[in-house]
């Protein structure tokens, strides 16, 4: 596949041009204060509204700490991982996460900022693309154990909860049910319709009702499943300062529960439905390796025979698609065009091969390959 640079409405992306004025918009963005200064956790949701002419105002605002792991379905997030180097300095990791029903506008914002933070970091992060679901391993790990929690709503919808953000946390906040579902190796929490019809005996599930947090736990949930709604429950009463109680392990004559539920026992299902997706076995085969080169204005791509490390070419940018994983390796002697356009790439290959929306993108740069987990170990 060979594309004449000119013809694309990418023409000057990555040029000089367009990195300065990327860094220097970076620097102008307030919501980037404090980055990468010190070991943590930072996160930004984007937040893109439209005046009611369809006039867009697209953006970013810092998230409540205290709220770290709670993510909006209908939302996308950009996710800062800073971590002591032990040489003084600090390795960073770029993740930005899309949520099931985000929009395509926010989506795009949200890539844009995660490059642009890029840039701000003197393009020295690992950069990540994550999907709701289909989340790796090191996304996961930047969050306590039990802490990640789908919420219903988003920005893109005015979506808010009672007291979400002003720290009221009393007997009128907006109730919630979250189901806990172990899905492969994974046993995740997802807000589900607050109706006494979205639970089943195959899982557990939490119900925060203001004032008592409820776990409940259908009769053919797993241990996993039963261990998680329960830190879930205690976490979250752990958050309200003594405003709130736990019930653990209700039992079906508890009234209090289906009354702050609504609905009753006759409405449980015995098996649960799909409602989180499982993996897509399609993502699955073996590694392909491809080649991008910049030649004359001409973006080639090639795919190679094999994966072998030899192929990867300091002057060019190397594409792996690993199934599951798409890892975009840059050449340092790759030009600036080649880098811009490999997660553009990238995204076209999940794409384009009938995939599923969930493999995740990884950008490493040459020198970088031990940071990232299975990297080596790909390659022939």
């Amino acid at each position: 596949m060979d594309t004449p640079i000119k013809d694309s409405n990418l023409a000057l992306i990555g040029g000089p041009l367009d990195r300065a004025i990327r860094k220097s918009t970076a620097e102008s963005e307030w919501n980037w204060e404090g980055a990468g200064t010190s070991a943590g956790i930072q996160i930004w949701r984007v937040e893109n509204v439209r005046d009611e002419h369809g006039n867009p105002n697209f953006g970013i605002n810092k998230w409540p700490e205290n709220r770290n792991g709670e993510f909006y379905n209908g939302d996308s997030y950009i996710v800062l991982q800073t971590v002591d180097n032990g040489v003084g300095g600090f390795d960073c990791d770029i993740y930005f996460w899309i949520g099931e029903n985000s929009s395509q506008d926010e989506y795009g914002v949200a890539a844009y900022k995660a490059v642009e933070l890029d840039d701000l970091l003197g393009d020295a992060p690992i950069q990540h693309r994550e999907v709701q679901y289909f989340e790796s391993a090191e996304f996961l790990n930047c969050f306590p154990k039990d802490s990640i929690k789908y919420l219903d709503g988003g920005i893109d919808g005015g979506f808010r909860q009672v007291g979400e953000d002003s720290g009221s946390l009393n007997v009128n906040i907006a109730h919630r049910l979250y189901l806990v579902k172990k899905i492969d190796r994974v046993t995740r929490c997802t807000q589900v319709p607050l109706a006494s019809s979205s639970m089943n005996q195959s899982d557990a599930f939490v119900l925060d009702a203001g004032s008592v947090i409820y776990s409940w736990f259908g009769e053919n949930c797993s241990p996993f499943e039963k261990s998680k709604a329960s830190a879930i429950a205690h976490n979250l009463t752990i958050q309200r300062n003594g405003e709130t109680s736990k019930e653990e392990d209700v039992g079906d004559d508890n009234a209090d529960f289906w009354e702050a539920l609504g609905g009753n026992k006759g409405d449980i299902k015995d098996v649960g439905e799909d409602t989180i997706n499982a993996k897509d076995s399609t993502l699955k085969h073996d590694p392909k390796m491809y080649i991008l080169s910049d030649v004359d204005s001409i973006l080639s791509v090639s795919e190679c025979d094999s994966t072998d490390k030899s192929n990867l070419v300091s002057d060019d940018v190397c594409l792996i698609d690993a199934g599951t994983k798409v890892f975009v390796w840059i050449g340092k002697g790759s030009s600036l065009r080649e880098q811009s356009q490999a997660m553009i790439l990238a995204q076209k290959v999940i794409s384009g091969f009938n995939r599923g929306k969930g493999a995740n993108i990884v950008r490493v740069l040459q020198g970088q390959e031990g940071r990232v987990k299975g990297f080596n170990q790909m390659l022939a």
